[in-house]
């Protein structure tokens, strides 16, 4: 187990999360067939980064102590990750007053 790889595994992990994000933030501005079509999007993503994980596990109990590169790399996607569900509250919240509106 290199630690070359588990970088890589990581960065394919950030990736992916960094085209949540982008959907995340185009999605408030959809109309809901749009909207439907970017969540499947989203849900695909979400099952690409499970397998990613699979993949990272026997990586994490090799690493207890992580070098400095992986740690920087897992404090990118924690911010990615937190972007993304601010600005999915925020969604939520829009689209909540939007099906009161048309109810």
């Amino acid at each position: 187990m290199s630690e070359h790889r588990f970088l890589e595994l990581l960065q394919q992990k950030k990736g992916f999360f960094e085209v949540v994000l982008e959907l995340t933030q185009e999605e408030g501005n959809l109309p809901i067939k749009e909207w439907l079509s970017v969540l499947e999007q989203k849900k695909i993503l979400l099952s690409c980064i499970e397998e990613v994980d699979e993949k990272l596990e026997p990586f994490q109990a090799a690493y207890p102590i992580l070098p400095q590169e992986i740690g920087d790399e897992l404090s990118t996607i924690r911010k990615v990750v937190q972007e993304i569900l601010h600005i999915d509250e925020k969604n939520q919240e829009m689209r909540k007053k939007e099906l009161r509106f048309y109810a």
